[in-house]
């Protein structure tokens, strides 16, 4: 692997490094591929629009026998050359852009912050410092291709001082989750799932010095219902929807499950059969949740609850305990 490009030092202390170039590649910039692939798809709209004009030309014929007069067939023939070169380049742009790619690109998580850089002169270059960061957005789905699946993932980064979108990370593999040291296809997934776990690490250090400073943490389950939310301190969760509050302490906890911000809090009762107590709070479906990943995480680190995650996020192992 070839890393071409210096860590920013906004990122804090690098976790991870990645990079699409291997030792002897010659990768090509962002500005080059897409000069490649604008010739390749002109001169496939070019080609295919001539190699029409031998059927356009029997069709105007024939509707000049039938009667139909020249205005219209001159502008049916042009508007039928038009389309034959639109469906050219249609087609080719794609393949061009394949076979001239893939853009090179190196990146870096750190302790702090994330870094893309893309190959060019000079690097053009893509830095989140967490600190900009308000929530993490994450959609991750599953389509068959053939006989296997393929995973698709979107990850995104939402600025604090507005709407848009502060990093993106997003891609998807095919078969097997992918492994360090695997093609260089694969470093987008890898990238995300250190990105990810990062991104968690931070939010749980603040989350500490918050519970340490106020006793509790507040999290929203759900990003279109404020009133359905989570308070979480030492030992103990609050879960709000609307107007009902009702408080669990870690010692009351035999279970809790998390998809998504929906809550399931169990407590067995020896007396009365196991899972005889089932408490349900509904939150947003998967994937609808601001920091999804990270809520089973603070209810284990700074609650104390046994937490089962029934759907692991991206990257990570199935957890208990």
């Amino acid at each position: 692997m070839r890393v071409f490009a210096l860590p920013p030092p906004e990122i804090g202390d690098v976790r991870s490094v990645g990079s699409t170039v291997q030792a002897g590649d010659k990768p090509v910039t962002l500005s080059l591929r897409v000069a490649r692939t604008s010739v390749l798809a002109a001169f496939s709209a070019v080609a295919v629009g001539l190699v029409s004009l031998v059927p356009i030309g029997m069709l105007v014929w024939l509707l000049r026998q039938l009667g139909f007069g020249a205005p219209f067939t001159e502008a049916l023939a042009a508007a039928l050359a038009l389309v034959a070169a639109a469906v050219g380049a249609w087609f080719a742009a794609p393949i061009a852009w394949d076979v001239n790619g893939p853009v090179a690109s190196c990146t870096y998580v750190g302790t702090d912050g994330l870094a893309r850089y893309t190959w060019g002169d000079p690097l053009p270059r893509t830095v989140l410092r967490f600190e900009d960061a308000r929530a993490l957005v994450k959609r991750v789905r599953t389509r068959k291709k053939g006989e296997m699946d393929r995973v698709e993932f979107d990850l995104r980064w939402m600025g604090r001082r507005g709407v848009g979108v502060g990093f993106r990370i997003h891609g998807h593999y095919d078969g097997e989750r992918p492994s360090a040291g695997v093609r260089p296809e694969h470093q987008a997934y890898l990238f995300a799932v250190a990105a990810e776990r990062a991104w968690n690490e931070w939010l749980l250090r603040k989350a500490r010095e918050e519970v340490a400073s106020r006793g509790a943490i507040e999290i929203g389950r759900d990003a279109r219902d404020v009133s359905r939310r989570a308070r979480i301190g030492l030992g103990f969760i609050e879960l709000f929807d609307g107007e009902r509050v009702e408080r669990w302490s870690a010692i009351e906890v035999d279970q809790i499950q998390v998809k998504g911000g929906t809550v399931v809090i169990r407590r067995i009762d020896p007396m009365r059969g196991k899972r005889s107590i089932e408490r349900r709070y509904p939150g947003s479906a998967p994937g609808a949740m601001d920091n999804e990943s990270f809520f089973p995480l603070v209810l284990r680190e700074i609650a104390g609850l046994p937490v089962e995650q029934r759907e692991p996020g991206l990257g990570e192992v199935r957890a208990a305990g």
